[in-house]
């Protein structure tokens, strides 16, 4: 697999991803600032233990480490070559004291007593489109990062509850319009919503994306936050 490394503007990093297979975009960036920003609100949840489901190359763990220098982080990949590269990206930033790795499908590892109600924080970048929306990639790795192949939002929310620990904080980015469907689910597992903002492409009206954080257990009522212009 040939890859290149990146070097994120504002973060001392280097990162190895896949030069033709699934690479980040600005969604992670955009996910971190958003826990960056509520930082002083999230002080109990951020300091304790956070876990990323669907990490590929890391991109998620390696950009809070460097804004949170004191937490510590477990990333779930269910892609072998990718949970390497994010190893290696450890390895490469010396972050492997503070983020640990695992290949793992996380629908399988939900269900093992040891991590139940562990982390107080879940994060997650994960596939944006049900399986029988849109044409599927040819590419596996952008196929699975893409769509729902390997877990569902149902799968997602209730794995994202069976980890945390009581009023622990799940936190994705998502497209807005299934915002509806994310809400459901989300109470479905007494996920509740708390924090939401919109995200609009530049100079548009209408919102593509939303970044938002449920607490487990919460008190009903959100916060809907001013729109992040990209």
């Amino acid at each position: 697999m040939t890859t290149t490394i990146e070097k994120p503007p504002h973060y001392d990093l280097e990162i190895e991803q896949p030069k033709t297979g699934y690479r980040y975009n600005q969604d992670p960036f955009i996910l971190t600032q958003f826990i960056y920003q509520h930082r002083e609100l999230w002080r109990a949840q951020i300091f304790g233990e956070c876990l990323d489901l669907g990490t590929g190359v890391g991109i998620i763990p390696l950009l809070m480490a460097r804004d949170f220098p004191t937490a510590r982080f477990t990333s779930i990949e269910i892609q072998s070559e990718l949970s390497a590269l994010a190893s290696a990206n450890l390895m490469r930033n010396k972050l492997s004291d503070r983020i640990e790795i695992i290949t793992a499908d996380y629908r399988d590892l939900s269900k093992e007593t040891a991590l139940k109600g562990r982390f107080k924080m879940v994060v997650c970048n994960p596939p944006y489109y049900p399986v029988d929306d849109g044409r599927l990639n040819h590419c596996l790795q952008k196929r699975l990062a893409r769509h729902e192949l390997a877990g569902n939002l149902e799968n997602l929310t209730q794995a994202a509850a069976r980890f945390l620990a009581p009023k622990g904080l799940f936190i994705l980015i998502f497209p807005a319009e299934r915002l509806v469907e994310l809400i459901t689910h989300l109470k479905t597992v007494k996920l509740e919503p708390k924090h939401l903002r919109f995200i609009h492409p530049h100079n548009s009206d209408r919102a593509g994306m939303l970044v938002l954080a449920a607490r487990k257990n919460g008190a009903p009522g959100i916060i809907i936050e001013n729109p992040l212009m990209i």
